[in-house]
């Protein structure tokens, strides 16, 4: 049902209301004890529902507000919050309006409280026409479209809470992902922090670009970056270049930085999963293994 909504408004570019069929996922996910998808998925509801009601709340009659107070201790004045904010936006863009999940990306991380289990954090949950709604937009000057992609695909992981253009006393972070909960996979050995850098060009990234986020890694003592890069890195078909100083900076000082291009997009545009796609990428630099 949920699909076929989205493919309505992808065609007609008009507002449907999602509230139902997301706020059964939502209980879905409860009952299967995934609480921090059910939360995003609630967030998700309340905002249909703050559009439908011009970010006027009646709480007797708006399905996630019961179950964001009593399931998840959400107080009423930050749900109020959220619903004039969510309502705000919808009427300031039609991007906010036609997808719950730009409008998420607007708030702050407070609501996020939830730690995932074991099970929970293998799954990767997205909504396919967003991304391609997002990915119909690369190209714009500021680079903020590709930063919001990455911003929310990011966030789509069970765990990891993203925080975008943050500012350091030396430099900008594109975006800064922590990671809660338990440490499964190739998960474990990223630390708590990590940085992603995007790339809006129409050339891959060099060794410069590639060098210089090397450096951001470092001064935040971080393992682990992504370079969100929609033509990839230089040098990837032959290991030179970007690609070669990516196997030597883990040679040399134990980082990991990959590196996520359109056709990972495409991919995840169509359903993949960006947890398997970071872990091949991971396992790739931190084995040294050959393309298959």
């Amino acid at each position: 049902m949920l699909k076929q909504m989205y493919a309505h408004q992808d065609h007609t570019s008009a507002f449907v209301h999602k509230g139902v069929p997301l706020v059964w996922i939502a209980d879905c996910y409860q009952a299967l004890g995934y609480r921090a998808l059910a939360k995003r998925f609630l967030m998700l509801t309340l905002c249909e529902d703050a559009i439908e009601c011009k970010g006027k709340l009646n709480p007797s009659t708006i399905g996630a507000y019961h179950r964001l107070v009593w399931q998840f201790g959400l107080p009423h004045k930050m749900i109020q919050y959220y619903a004039v904010k969510m309502a705000e936006l919808a009427s300031e863009k039609p991007e906010h309006k036609l997808f719950p999940e730009a409008s998420l990306l607007e708030l702050d991380s407070d609501w996020q409280t939830e730690i995932p289990t074991a099970q929970e954090t293998t799954q990767f949950v997205s909504n396919g026409f967003y991304i391609r709604h997002l990915m119909s937009q690369l190209g714009d000057d500021t680079g903020t479209v590709l930063e919001r992609l990455a911003h929310y695909l990011m966030g789509c992981i069970p765990g990891i809470r993203v925080a975008r253009r943050k500012k350091t006393h030396s430099t900008d972070h594109d975006l800064v992902c922590a990671v809660d909960g338990s440490d499964v996979d190739f998960r474990s050995e990223l630390g708590r922090y990590f940085v992603c850098e995007c790339k809006d060009w129409n050339r891959p990234a060099d060794f410069t670009s590639f060098a210089k986020f090397c450096r951001v890694l470092d001064s935040v003592k971080a393992r682990f970056g992504i370079i969100f890069s929609k033509k990839g890195i230089s040098g990837d078909a032959h290991t030179t270049d970007a690609a070669r100083e990516q196997l030597k900076v883990f040679q040399d000082r134990g980082l990991i930085i990959v590196a996520i291009d359109e056709d990972d997009l495409e991919d995840l545009a169509e359903g993949k999963s960006l947890i398997a796609i970071l872990r091949h990428k991971y396992e790739m630099i931190r084995l040294d293994l050959r393309p298959s």
